[in-house]
Formats: structure tokens, C-alpha cells, sequence
């Protein structure tokens, strides 16, 4: 008999025995003649198995796994029996099943040299992806000195995969929160694309929970910025900032400077500038966008915030203002409910966007990490509006607002903006006019309610912007603010005429008493003069200061001719005539009257009787500011 088949019948005995002792006997002579026999180690293993013996078939299997497992080829039936073994290590504690129980119980008698050599063996001859990546993390869990040695690999696996729910799940459930304090070594190229494709899943991941965004958005920044500096750790980069929601952004961007200036070459090629600057302006973006709109108090209306310029150089020809070649960042105007920290926001945008196109290669970077983002585009689409603004490029400005489309922008925005720009690229012509005409016709579906501006007034002579929301009463505002700002100049004219006293008067019944000084102005001016023609008066002055004003006159300077009807009416009144009583009489009875119908309608709506004007009176407008 040849040593083949004394080895088998050793077995074969162990096998046919009824008496456990007895097969017992077998195996351990079987196992001393032939200790380096797969099928007699692995017979000895399998009857401890059967007699439930945890420590001693932990034994068997330890013997088995380090003697064999560097074979030319490894044992099948080895190899099924580590598979189940694994699979039971895998399955939530209290879900096994007795067989997998005995699994997880003679694995805790295994050493840890041993566990180790298992789970590799189990995963060097894992045929799927998904599967050798489960067996890494329960070798990593297990042992945690190995992250060094199997991370690259497994992060390399999963982030080639990231398109894959399961590996996607597995990278941020899984892999970073394992690897996150052991920083272990991993190729640059290899933390760039793990930073690209955090930041886009934590992105996406705020972009899209629409149930509790006050909790996810500072959760999801706060990972992001953590992600940032894991993988700064490992390429040794300077120590950048964690997320705090209370920073101002100016604290990010003076860091990022800082960085910047660390680099005795500046090159804004570096990794570290293109993914510091990225996060801080899609972090300023996001913030500047949540400020640029007003929910009602419902939640069911929003109302977009736009920035525009105030109208401070309406007396001069704006299209010869001198501009610098280093532009100095203009002060911007905030009207509440706008938030006051928008403005810090927009800034810090246009700093890092300034940055981030210093050169092609880090405009392409960045290009290439804000197209992972889809969502994003409608928020760029926007900030451009706004940074064409605050650059003055007027021509830039033109060419993305005729890009638009209803899908981004509403006709009520483009049709301000549009307007706001003729304003801001000057001279004043008949253009502006027909513009005012299309914001009117949009102004029906702009948001009822909202407050007056209250930073509109004419500004210093340094550049100034303001945010305006697209509401009714702001746009209207905006609106009979410019006209005022046009008209205003006329005033120190000799030749001013009476239409625009009148006009200028109906306009500053909006918002009263902000333009309670021009009124001041225009009556010192009638009464410089003694005569005052306004035929309108019925049909558009309604605010009680100002009819008072006007009895004032009527009472105490006697020599002021006013004509403030149609003839129709029988209001003209002139400088009264001793002698004459009963005439006066009949005249001071119509003034009486009219100055009653007037004063029952002060309280009417002012917003729509504005409203009204300027739709009725837009070609007399026109032809005050002309002088035609």
C-alpha cells in the first residue's frame, strides 16, 4: 500500500467510527504521520467541527490556514470553508444562524496573525469588486495597524467605482469614517480625486434634501471642510480652516491669501488653491443664493433679490465716468428683509472667482469640478448677473441677459436688470422709458406686499450698489426713485416748468415723507414765482401734507395764482380783488370742494395711484426730462 493510501484509510477509519474518542485516535495518528497533508489536517478539522469544539477546531483551522494557504493553488474545500466563515463574521449579531454562530465563535479563538491571514486569503480570491472591498473592511475593522497597508487599495477601488450606489455608500458610510484618524499614505492624484468626489457627493447631498436643510446644509459643509483637511493631511499641505457657520467669509478668504503667499512662486496652479478656493465660493454661493431669496411667512411665495446701482450720477453723463484699472470693490446698500451679511457673500465670490481664473489651468480644474454639480449652473447663471454688476461690465451683462431664458431667469428680473443696466451705462434716453414701460407690464406678477427701499436715495460721489428684492412695492419704489433722481436737477433750471413741479410732487407722495424736502424745494419755488398751473391735481395728489400745503397757500399768500383743475371743473383762482366778495366767494367754495374730494381719498392705495401715473403719464414724463 502506498503512502497515498495509508493516508486515505487512516481517514476513511476516523470517518467509519462511531465512537468519537476512537475516530479521534484515528486522525491524530493520521495527523502525526502525515503532518503536511492537506486532506488528513483538514478531516482532523472537520470532526471538531461536528463535535462543536470552538477552541480546538480554531486549532485545526489555524494549522491548516498557515501551512497551506501560500500553496500553488489553495485548497477549494479550504477556501469554502473561509468563505462561510466570513460571511458569518458579516451577518449583525443576533441574525446567524447556528451553523454561522459556531463560525463567529471559533473565529475569537483564531489569533489575530491568523484572523489576518484569512481575511486576506478570502480576499485575493474575491472574483467581484464589491465583495473584496467588504472583506478588506472587516480585515481593516479588525485590524486597524493594516490601514496603511490595504487603504490605498480599497479607496482606489471604491472612488473608480464611486458611480455605483453600493461602492458609493461604502466610500462615505464606510471607508473615510475607518481611515479618517489613521491618515495613511495615498498618491496625490489618488487624494485629488478622493477631495473632488467628496465635495461632490456632500453637494449633491445638500442640493437635493429639501426636508430639513437648516440641519443637512451646515452638516454637509462641515464634512466637506473636514475632508479637506484629512487629505491636506496626507500631502502635507498648510493647515486650512474647519467649517464654522458663524465665520465670516473674509476669515477663508485672508487664509486662502495667506496660503497663496506661502508659495514663493504664487502659482495658482497648486491643488491647494484650486480646492480651497472652490469650497469657499461654492460656500459663499450658497449663502449669497439663500440670501437673494425672500420666503413669505407661508413659505409658499419666494421673492428673488437682485443687485443694481443707485442713483447717484443721474446728473452727469454716466457713460463718460472715469474708471481705474484696478477696480476698487463698491459699498453695497442692503434693504431689509435682505440679509446683511449678502454683500460679504457676493465679495467673497468675486474674490475667489477672481482666483480661480488666474490661468487656464486652474479655470479647467475648477471648470471640471462645478460640471460634476448640475444644480449649480442656475447659481453661477445668477452670481454672473450680479459680478457684471459690480465690474460694470455693461457688455457682458447685455450678452448674458439676452442668453437668458425663462427656464433661469423671469421676465419681471430681466425686464428690472435690463433697465437697471441702461441706467447704469447712461446717457438717459428714450430707451429707459420704454423699459420702465416693460417693467410696469411685468410688475402684475411680481409679489404683493414687501417693504419701500430704504437705501435709494441718491448716493455720494463713490460708487454705491444696492440688493432690491423683486417685490411690487420695491420695483415701483426703484421705479419713481430713478424718475425723481432725473427730474430733481430740473429744479435749480429757470425754465423749469409747471408739469414738472406737478409730476415731481405726485412721485413724492410714494413713501412719504422720504422726499418731504423736494416738496419743501417745489413750494418755495411756487411761491418765488406766484403762479402754479397743475391740471392733474384731482386726479393724482392725495397725500394730506401736501393738500395742506397747498390751503396754506390759498390762506396765507394771497398773491399765489394756482390753477389745479380743468376748466370744466371752475377751479381757477387768482390773487383775490378788494371789491369783489362774491366772486371770491364762488371760488373759494369749488377750492373747498376739491380740497375735500382730495382729502376723502387719502387714504386710497398710493402704490396703485402711482402705478397708475406712470402707465397714464409715461410720454409727459418722457418730455420733462427732453424739455419737449
Amino acid at each position: 500500500m502506498d503512502v497515498l493510501s495509508n493516508e486515505k484509510y487512516l481517514i476513511a477509519r476516523a470517518k467509519e467510527s462511531t465512537d468519537p474518542y476512537k475516530a479521534k485516535a484515528w486522525i491524530i495518528a493520521a495527523k502525526t504521520l502525515f503532518p503536511n497533508d492537506f486532506g488528513v489536517q483538514f478531516e482532523a478539522y472537520e470532526i471538531e467541527k461536528n463535535a462543536n469544539n470552538f477552541e480546538e477546531a480554531a486549532k485545526c483551522l489555524s494549522y491548516i490556514v498557515m501551512t497551506f494557504h501560500g500553496a500553488h493553488q489553495t485548497p477549494t474545500s479550504l477556501l469554502n470553508e473561509i468563505s462561510l466563515m466570513t460571511n458569518a463574521l458579516r451577518i449583525p449579531e443576533g441574525s446567524t444562524t447556528p451553523e454561522q454562530e459556531f463560525y463567529v465563535k471559533m473565529f475569537q479563538y483564531i489569533s489575530y496573525e491568523v484572523q489576518h491571514q484569512i481575511l486576506l486569503l478570502t480576499a485575493a480570491h474575491s472574483n467581484n469588486n464589491l465583495d473584496h472591498c467588504r472583506l478588506i473592511f472587516l480585515l481593516l475593522k479588525r485590524f486597524p495597524q493594516a490601514i496603511s497597508t490595504h487603504a490605498p487599495r480599497l479607496l482606489e477601488t471604491l472612488i473608480q467605482n464611486v458611480g455605483i450606489p453600493s461602492f458609493k455608500e461604502m466610500l462615505f458610510n464606510e471607508a473615510i469614517p475607518l481611515v479618517y484618524n489613521r491618515v495613511p499614505e495615498l498618491a496625490p492624484k489618488l487624494v485629488h480625486r478622493l477631495m473632488a468626489v467628496c465635495f461632490e457627493y456632500y453637494l449633491n447631498q445638500m442640493l437635493n434634501e429639501m426636508d430639513d436643510k437648516a440641519r443637512t446644509v451646515p452638516e454637509c459643509w462641515r464634512k466637506i471642510f473636514e475632508i479637506l483637511d484629512f487629505c491636506g493631511k496626507i500631502l502635507k499641505w498648510e493647515p486650512f480652516l474647519l467649517y464654522k457657520k458663524s465665520w465670516s467669509k473674509d476669515v477663508y478668504w485672508q487664509k486662502i491669501i495667506h496660503i497663496y503667499n506661502l508659495d514663493p512662486f504664487r502659482s495658482t496652479e497648486s491643488k491647494q488653491i484650486l480646492f480651497c478656493s472652490t469650497i469657499v465660493f461654492v460656500l459663499s454661493l450658497q449663502e449669497y443664493i439663500a440670501h437673494s431669496k425672500l420666503r413669505s411667512k407661508d413659505g409658499t411665495n419666494e421673492t428673488e433679490v437682485i443687485l443694481v446701482e443707485t442713483l447717484k450720477d443721474l446728473v452727469s453723463d454716466l457713460s463718460h465716468r472715469p474708471r481705474d484699472n484696478v477696480l476698487e470693490i463698491p459699498h453695497i446698500l442692503v434693504n431689509p428683509p435682505v440679509n446683511a451679511d449678502a454683500p460679504n457673500c457676493l465679495i467673497a465670490c468675486h474674490s475667489c472667482w477672481q482666483l480661480l481664473h488666474a490661468n487656464d489651468v486652474i479655470q479647467t480644474d475648477f471648470a471640471q469640478l462645478l460640471l460634476c454639480i448640475p444644480q449649480l449652473s442656475s447659481w453661477v447663471q445668477k452670481f454672473l448677473n450680479d459680478l457684471y454688476v459690480l465690474l460694470e461690465k455693461h457688455e457682458e451683462a447685455a450678452t448674458l441677459l439676452q442668453a437668458s431664458n425663462l427656464a433661469t431667469m423671469s421676465p419681471l428680473e430681466k425686464s428690472v436688470r435690463q433697465f437697471a443696466l441702461t441706467l447704469a451705462k447712461g446717457p438717459i434716453t428714450g430707451l429707459l422709458f420704454e423699459q420702465i414701460g416693460t417693467v410696469l407690464k411685468h410688475l402684475a406678477h411680481a409679489p404683493n406686499g414687501g417693504s419701500y427701499l430704504e437705501n435709494v436715495s441718491q448716493a455720494p460721489t463713490t460708487r454705491v450698489l444696492m440688493l432690491i428684492p423683486l417685490s411690487k412695492r420695491a420695483i415701483l419704489h426703484y421705479l419713481v426713485q430713478t424718475l425723481i433722481a432725473v427730474l430733481k436737477p430740473k429744479l435749480i433750471e429757470q425754465e423749469c416748468g409747471n408739469s414738472v413741479l406737478g409730476n415731481l410732487l405726485v412721485l413724492s407722495q410714494l413713501n412719504w415723507p422720504h422726499e418731504s424736502s423736494t416738496v419743501e424745494i417745489i413750494f418755495e419755488i411756487i411761491k418765488s414765482r406766484r403762479q402754479f398751473s397743475y391740471l392733474l391735481f384731482t386726479n393724482y395728489i392725495i397725500n394730506g401734507e401736501i393738500i395742506e400745503e397747498f390751503m396754506h397757500l390759498w390762506i396765507h399768500a394771497t398773491d399765489v395764482k394756482l390753477e389745479l383743475a380743468m376748466p370744466q371743473q371752475s377751479l381757477a383762482t387768482g390773487a383775490r380783488r378788494i371789491g369783489t366778495r362774491g366772486a371770491d366767494k364762488g371760488v373759494k367754495e369749488d377750492f373747498k370742494q376739491i380740497i375735500r374730494q382730495q382729502i376723502a381719498r387719502s387714504n386710497d392705495d398710493v402704490d396703485e395711484l402711482i402705478l397708475q401715473f406712470l402707465q397714464q403719464q409715461q410720454l409727459t414724463l418722457m418730455q420733462n426730462v427732453f424739455d419737449t
